[in-house]
């Protein structure tokens, strides 16, 4: 059995790539998956998010500013660059964490949705980490994720396969098959929309049926 990359080891690639990350990740590639993302929390003033995975905050400026979000990230180098631009758009409803997604330190039923924007294939315990997500969500609230996972086109989910030992030497899982995740924590996609470049991305939204 292969052996997975410890939490440790995938903290240490993000925290050397917090100085380049917004121009990898940015808004030449990713922005309109963020923007779509959003949407799909359908959110109402007042609303209280978690977005897991916040890196450098990339998303934080697109919320609306009549809800309330927190932010958390195992990256101390990424959390700073988000502090950075939270004082800059001057944010005052938000704030960001240190935090272990597959451990976070809410009380059950805390928000009334939570967001993942290319997170869930990063992480090394993926399952963990929705399944936390689904606990501090208040019911019927709103899970979204906008992630790559492995496509459903034979010839390029093989080339997605034979590309991941490169993938994640940088930190990420270019194979990680979506229904089985979702299903494995009884979740169920209510959209689902391709994103970004090529339509290589998917957001999907999940009603927690908790």
């Amino acid at each position: 059995m292969k052996k997975q990359k410890s939490p440790k080891v995938v903290e240490r690639i993000y925290e050397a790539m917090a100085p380049y990350y917004d121009f990898i990740y940015g808004k030449l590639l990713f922005n309109e998956g963020r923007e779509v993302s959003i949407e799909l929390l359908d959110l109402k003033s007042g609303d209280r998010i978690l977005e897991v995975g916040v890196g450098t905050g990339l998303t934080l400026p697109l919320y609306p500013l009549n809800c309330k979000v927190v932010g958390v990230d195992l990256s101390e180098n990424m959390l700073k660059e988000a502090e950075k631009l939270i004082k800059k758009k001057k944010l005052r409803n938000f704030e960001v964490k240190k935090m272990d997604a597959t451990k976070l330190e809410f009380k059950d039923s805390s928000f009334d949705a939570v967001l993942g924007n290319l997170f869930i294939s990063a992480t090394t315990y993926p399952e963990n980490a929705l399944r936390e997500m689904i606990r501090v969500c208040k019911p019927k609230g709103m899970i979204v994720l906008m992630n790559h996972f492995l496509s459903e086109n034979p010839w390029v989910a093989r080339a997605e396969t034979a590309f991941n030992p490169i993938a994640e030497k940088i930190g990420y899982k270019s194979n990680l098959e979506m229904n089985n995740l979702l299903a494995s924590v009884g979740l169920k996609p209510k959209t689902i929309k391709k994103v970004n470049l090529f339509n290589l991305w998917t957001a999907v939204s999940m009603e927690n049926n908790k």
